[in-house]
């Protein structure tokens, strides 16, 4: 699950503020952070923008490169509350990692709305679930949020099914009426049960199956920052590949992890 969202407007409000006519450097002395062109420079190094980059300008960047210029800009701008609307769409793995450092940073306070399970583990110390309608705070990491959620799924299935099945009361008086009926919903009941219990092993499988991943995502991410990887052709190729597979099959199952996660909360409401 995800924090509340945004009003759509806002995810754009930073992009459309920026001065397309201005070079990059101009466009950070700005906002105010009183800050030296030197230190400016070193920021937007920080960002995958050096050398003559700074003096491009904004019209001529690419909608990922006028988005970590906006982030840059917010980052060292004066304010102590941050609004980030998936903040890393269109930034590539290096670009997430400089965001995910500048906010550990970060002396502020910042509520996100992210898809991205990595940035919200590395950067998250509160979660904000909706259910029902009503607003659900958890204070901790996404992981242990994820861990809290299980183990909430595996002691309601245990409770359903220890829960013991009562037999309706008789009047001793009364036999000549037929005995009661089973209700008509008790084979549906029981079917959905046995449905509720195979999603939760395959929501527990997919749990164990992305924490794999995230560690093999981790893994080649450090690989692909190891610059003796680039001295080797086919070593980085191979590496790129690899990485872009696991992403790939990630994003996967993180889809499929939320599409059982919705399952069972079906399925447990209609018991």
């Amino acid at each position: 699950m995800r924090p509340p969202r945004t009003d759509a407007k806002k995810t754009h409000a930073i992009l459309e503020a920026l001065d397309v006519n201005n070079t990059l450097l101009e466009e950070m002395q700005l906002c105010g952070s009183q800050k030296t062109d030197l230190e400016l420079r070193v920021l937007l190094g920080c960002f995958l923008f050096s050398g003559d980059d700074v003096d491009k300008k904004i019209k001529v960047l690419s909608g990922g490169e006028k988005a970590r210029v906006a982030l840059a800009k917010t980052i060292v701008s004066k304010a102590n509350f941050l609004l980030l609307d998936e903040p890393t769409n269109h930034l590539d793995m290096h670009s997430c990692d400089l965001l995910i450092e500048a906010l550990n940073k970060y002396e502020g306070s910042f509520l996100l709305v992210s898809h991205d399970r990595y940035f919200i583990q590395k950067t998250a110390n509160k979660i904000w679930e909706i259910e029902d309608q009503q607003i659900r705070e958890f204070k901790g990491s996404y992981e242990e949020w994820v861990d809290w959620k299980e183990r909430n799924v595996a002691a309601k299935a245990a409770q359903t099914a220890q829960a013991p099945v009562q037999a309706p009361p008789q009047k001793k008086e009364e036999p000549v009426k037929p005995a009661p009926t089973p209700a008509p919903m008790a084979p549906i009941n029981k079917e959905t049960k046995k449905e509720l219990q195979k999603q939760q092993r395959l929501f527990q499988e997919l749990e164990q199956k992305i924490a794999t991943m995230n560690r093999q995502k981790d893994q080649l991410e450090a690989s692909l920052a190891d610059p003796s990887t680039y001295s080797d052709k086919n070593k980085f190729v191979k590496a790129e590949s690899d990485y872009r597979k696991t992403s790939d099959e990630l994003a996967n199952a993180n889809r499929q992890y939320e599409q059982v996660f919705e399952k069972i909360v079906e399925l447990e409401k209609a018991l």
